[in-house]
């Protein structure tokens, strides 16, 4: 499976390395097995962590934008100036930057939620309210995974 999937609450050591789950290590490209892309949410202070793959599919899409719009300024600015390539050593354990961990209130644990093609990094206190959160908006809006491989998401 290449897919981040499933949550899971890991301790920052000693020496401030957390362990990227096996699971997650798995989804990684084959041909980049030991890297991974932490950036600033967009949307919440969390990290997103992505494959190089994942990378290179977001930089298409923006690369289709106009050159010359804000829009594509905005995105690249946002989103490459704010990303930072981490190498996992050989038992999968790599480090999060100060400026990471303080965006995100991150201090000794982190939970790692999967999120399909890239994976969060929160506060484990976050963690539970924000599955909560998506469930409830889900069930309020009424959308269902049914509606979602049926294309009827807007129903």
């Amino acid at each position: 499976m290449n897919l981040f999937v499933s949550k899971f609450i890991n301790k920052i050591d000693k020496k401030g390395r957390i362990s990227l789950p096996s699971i997650f290590r798995s989804a990684l490209p084959k041909d980049h097995k030991n890297e991974i892309i932490l950036s600033k949410s967009l949307r919440n202070n969390f990290i997103d962590g992505l494959s190089v793959d994942r990378v290179n599919e977001i930089a298409k899409r923006i690369n289709d934008l106009d050159f010359f719009s804000e829009e594509h300024e905005d995105f690249t600015t946002s989103i490459f100036s704010e990303m930072l390539p981490t190498n996992l050593d050989k038992e999968g354990r790599f480090l999060i930057p100060e400026k990471l961990k303080t965006f995100a209130n991150i201090k000794d644990e982190v939970a790692f939620i999967g999120q399909g093609y890239y994976f969060q990094i929160v506060n484990p206190s976050v963690a539970l309210d924000l599955q909560n959160k998506s469930r409830m908006r889900l069930n309020l809006n009424k959308k269902t995974l049914g509606k979602i491989l049926t294309g009827d998401i807007n129903d």
